[in-house]
């Protein structure tokens, strides 16, 4: 679609040599006056605004003026007889994007309307890709309504548009990494950087000048200064992934940040302000390093102003059936497939131990649908670990037990014997399948067999 230019000057062949210079490109409107052109902008969009300063009726001045009343944006490029510098300055400080002073080159004129209708384009795919990644990190792909998800979901909403340091824990692959991004994006700083470090990852010996940076000549080979991960993410968030990694040195710096919201960069003297969220996450047990003396007590309660513990898959999996859909729909337009997954699939996958978690889920999802040729999945079809992993139980019915505690006996064995088939399995047992499924809810560690 062509982009939209609005001609505005009293002289019609200036109308008329814009109109030839850009008619095959853009659509070209044309308005002989300032309150002409205030009309066509109230009915109609345009991206373009070339506004002649001195007009009958109405003069560029106060066009400009009166869009700034309007709040509307309209990228403006003003017309002027006047050499004086001063007049296009006060044009500019009411909005315009540039100046053109008559008689003007055409050359010059044609560049400096393509760089701004290239600005235009480029704040249009900027509006887009923060649309994309707020979408991606919306909470829409949060996938749960278990009551451990919804724990974490009032949390979250408690939190997200204010700035408390958050300190998410839970399993490798439980998407702590996801919660943050969901957080930022959907928070009063989605507008600045997102910035992670997996602490994990760096070296111990160049942890500390990624998160503060260094001045030029701090050590050897600093050649010039380096700004660090705190600096870059000003205004916005930074997310500390697996900061139980941090050195204990580094663990003091990062705690008179929390304190202070200051830095110093490696080999600085100068102390620099920093606006800055700070979410961590970790699979570790700090309060178990405390006692160790591997994590200072006091960045904990510093970090775990609002703790959010996420669950393991294991420990909600009334939550499977919607994220095997969830990865499931992803992957089938992603690689243009209609296969699904069985029921007896569905069963089987919602009583696997996943201790990869959603990440584990994620990527085997992925495969079998990259792999699969068959249509609908059968639990013949599922990965051999999912197929071959071996169960163990020792529990036997005896005198004295209760009956619940037998009928938890009888289903395990029976599901295990049916090979997790469920709808098999409450057949077997003379139950129907809902039946099966409310007493799987009435003894959730049932789900766990193996």
């Amino acid at each position: 679609m062509k982009k939209r230019i609005l001609i505005a000057d009293d002289e019609s062949n200036v109308r008329e040599l814009f109109t030839e210079l850009f008619e095959d490109d853009y659509k070209v409107i044309q308005a002989e006056d300032g309150k002409h052109a205030l009309d066509i902008l109230k009915s109609e969009s345009v991206d373009l605004l070339i506004l002649d300063l001195k007009m009958p009726r109405m003069g560029g001045m106060e066009v400009l003026e009166e869009l700034q009343r309007r709040n509307a944006e309209v990228l403006t490029i003003v017309v002027t007889a006047d050499k004086d510098i001063k007049t296009a300055v006060r044009a500019m400080k009411l909005g315009a994007y540039d100046y053109i002073i008559k008689p003007f080159d055409i050359e010059k004129a044609r560049i400096l309307m393509t760089n701004a209708l290239e600005k235009i384009t480029l704040k249009e795919e900027i509006r887009g890709l923060r649309q994309a990644m707020e979408h991606k990190y919306g909470f829409d792909d949060i996938i749960g309504t278990s009551k451990a998800m919804q724990s974490v979901y009032q949390i979250i909403q408690k939190v997200i548009n204010n700035d408390s340091t958050i300190l998410i824990t839970g399993n490798s692959g439980t998407g702590k990494e996801l919660i943050a991004h969901a957080i930022h994006y959907n928070s009063h700083r989605r507008d600045y950087p997102f910035i992670a470090v997996d602490c994990a990852s760096i070296p111990e010996t160049l942890i500390e000048n990624e998160l503060f940076g260094h001045e030029k000549g701090a050590f050897t080979g600093a050649m010039s200064r380096k700004i660090g991960k705190f600096e870059l993410s000003n205004k916005g968030t930074l997310f500390l992934d697996e900061i139980g990694n941090l050195r204990m040195d580094v663990q003091a710096k990062l705690l008179r940040v929390l304190q202070e919201f200051e830095i110093e960069r490696v080999g600085g003297s100068t102390t620099i302000k920093i606006d800055v969220r700070i979410i961590a996450a970790t699979n570790a047990n700090l309060e178990k390093m405390i006692r160790e003396g591997a994590f200072r007590e006091d960045l904990y309660y510093r970090l775990n102003v609002v703790p959010i513990q996420l669950p393991a898959l294991r420990e909600r999996r009334e939550d499977i059936p919607l994220l095997l859909k969830y990865f499931m729909d992803i992957y089938q337009k992603e690689f243009n497939k209609k296969t699904v997954l069985s029921q007896e699939a569905i069963d089987y996958l919602t009583t696997y131990e996943w201790v990869g978690n959603v990440r584990e889920m994620k990527n085997m999802i992925q495969r079998i649908v990259l792999m699969s040729e068959k249509t609908i999945i059968q639990p013949e079809d599922l990965p051999q670990q999912v197929r071959e992993k071996e169960i163990v139980n020792t529990e036997r019915i005896s005198a004295g037990m209760t009956l619940e505690e037998m009928e938890k006996i009888l289903i395990r064995e029976t599901i295990l014997k049916n090979n997790h088939n469920l709808s098999k399995s409450a057949r077997v047992l003379g139950i129907t399948r809902k039946t099966l499924h409310n007493k799987l809810k009435k003894h959730p560690d049932l789900l766990n067999v193996r």
